[in-house]
């Protein structure tokens, strides 16, 4: 009896352990924003990015790719959803095998704000210059959870992100909540690059 008892009293701390590790994330990471702010004069809409194909399989091997890359035409941002079999990866020239090296400037509202991308397949994500996001290989179009950043003033963020599709399809996509919010996709116009 007393063995049914330890499990019966195991299993409800084991199912709180579990839902308070999913759910909610942890503190909030404080970004540094653009000094000096970029003005409007030098912005264009979207992100920059650099493309190179080849095969990869984790994020390290795709960074080992930056001496190989041509500019493509800018992303709108992370707002692309799952495509289907054999469409190009964004703005990519294909749609299997492709690396990108993304580069620009996200508009925050000063606050603390949730966000959650999806990736298909790996995505490391450097937000006012620190490490916010990474889920790295191969998977489907999913999330590894959520994160929760801090903008300390209104204005531009350097974004800089690193993604690879090796096969099949892509996604790269990015839900945002502010405190108290509610969540939504991002819209284009928090998206923005200086032309090099």
């Amino acid at each position: 009896m007393r063995k049914n008892w330890t499990i019966v009293r195991i299993a409800p701390v084991m199912v709180v352990i579990f839902l308070a590790t999913q759910a909610r994330p942890t503190g909030a990471v404080a970004l540094r924003p653009a000094e000096p702010q970029p003005t409007s004069a030098t912005l264009q809409p979207g992100l920059a990015v650099d493309y190179a194909y080849g095969e990869v399989r984790i994020l390290g091997e795709a960074e080992s790719w930056v001496t190989y890359t041509k500019p493509g035409l800018p992303l709108v941002g992370f707002v692309y959803g799952d495509t289907v079999l054999g469409e190009k990866t964004f703005t990519a020239e294909a749609s299997e095998f492709v690396i990108a090296f993304i580069k620009g400037f996200m508009k925050f509202e000063a606050g603390t704000h949730e966000l959650e991308f999806q990736s298909n397949d790996g995505l490391r994500v450097t937000l006012g210059g620190v490490q916010v996001y990474e889920h790295d290989g191969r998977h489907k179009c999913q999330t590894k959870g959520v994160v929760r950043v801090t903008a300390p003033k209104t204005g531009w963020y350097p974004v800089t992100a690193l993604y690879f599709n090796r096969k099949f399809t892509a996604c790269l996509d990015l839900s945002i909540r502010p405190a108290g919010g509610e969540w939504d996709f991002t819209s284009p116009e928090i998206y923005a690059h200086i032309t090099q």
